[in-house]
């Protein structure tokens, strides 16, 4: 257990892939009378045990127990873009207690979502695993890779990694921009066409890629289903790097194996690793596709990213320190 002296107290819920640069930056940043907590143990009991003396936590799930013993808690700061599973039922009657996300992390996201859009519509993954075969036989067949400078990028879900990724591939690669966002009064001058989810359909019959960046939530859970893969372009390439069951599970494979779409990129999954466990398996054989590229929620796995990380989580500890409105508060009745 790491320390800082003060009068309000930040407890860190455990992480497992937080690093000491990490944890140095924010003692280097933090004023003097803030004191950090970092729970170095997996596990409820080690953040129960400091549960009364938080003032702020830095977390991602609460607890029944944690709540009842939470009783200075003021603020919940958490360190990604993202609320599912975070516990929310908890903080009822707790209607003081401001909640954040941290979108420090968009950038890092959208450079993984432009990466995947690449190498799936290039079928890098299949070219370059015969390749190390020896097989040179994917120059030769008639499959082709897919343009993407001048096409039409479909973002579903235009916050903060959206407008990232809109911003590289408009100014890039002069693509078409249709996005979809909840509130679309906005105006943006990466945006070609910005829409509503009654323009849903119409976003997801034109474009030739398919961002998904929304929160998963209860209106959200499973939006995009079979029907709206057979409205797709048969060459439409699909990318998820929000949360995995945004998409049907089942819809998502039948459209890859089926070729009712050309290809997706994900990161974000349906059946998630506990504890040590590091093999996995999903519910369908995504792995035995070749139309698809995989990786394991890692977006944010990037050199030098403590400090950008942390931007969000700082500035909240000092406006809460200072006795001031934190930023990107979700609605809890949202869910985002």
């Amino acid at each position: 257990m790491e320390v800082k002296n003060t009068a309000v107290k930040v407890v860190f819920q455990y992480q497992g892939l937080v690093t000491e640069a990490y944890k140095t930056f924010f003692r280097e940043n933090t004023p003097e009378d803030i004191q950090l907590i970092f729970i170095e143990e997996r596990g409820d009991q080690p953040l129960l045990a400091r549960a009364e003396e938080a003032d702020v936590l830095v977390g991602y799930k609460l607890s029944k127990e944690f709540m009842e013993k939470a009783i200075n808690l003021r603020h919940i700061q958490i360190p990604w873009t993202g609320f599912n599973n975070f516990g929310a039922e908890h903080l009822h009657g707790r209607d003081h207690i401001t909640v954040s996300n941290s979108h420090s992390n968009s950038l890092a996201i959208a450079e993984h979502a432009v990466a995947l859009l690449f190498a799936a519509s290039k079928l890098l993954p299949h070219r370059d695993s015969e390749m190390r075969k020896g097989d040179w036989t994917t120059r030769y067949t008639e499959t082709n890779s897919f343009w993407v400078t001048g096409k039409k990028l479909g973002i579903i879900g235009y916050g903060a990694i959206g407008k990232q990724v809109a911003g590289m591939l408009k100014v890039g690669f002069s693509m078409k921009v249709l996005a979809i966002k909840r509130n679309p009064g906005e105006k943006d001058e990466n945006v070609d066409f910005i829409g509503g989810m009654n323009d849903l359909k119409r976003v997801l019959k034109d474009a030739d890629f398919i961002l998904i960046a929304l929160p998963l939530t209860s209106e959200t859970e499973g939006l995009i289903k079979s029907k709206h893969f057979e409205m797709m372009k048969s060459n439409a390439v699909i990318i998820n790097i929000a949360r995995g069951p945004i998409i049907d599970e089942e819809s998502l494979y039948k459209a890859l194996k089926e070729g009712k779409i050309g290809a997706a990129g994900i990161d974000t999954w349906y059946n998630y690793p506990k504890g040590d466990q590091r093999i996995v398996e999903q519910n369908f054989p995504f792995h035995e596709l070749k139309n698809i590229v995989m990786t394991p929620h890692s977006a944010f796995k990037i050199r030098d990213r403590e400090e950008i990380f942390a931007l969000d989580i700082l500035t909240n500890i000092r406006l809460v320190h200072e006795n001031k409105d934190p930023i990107n508060q979700v609605d809890l009745k949202l869910g985002y």
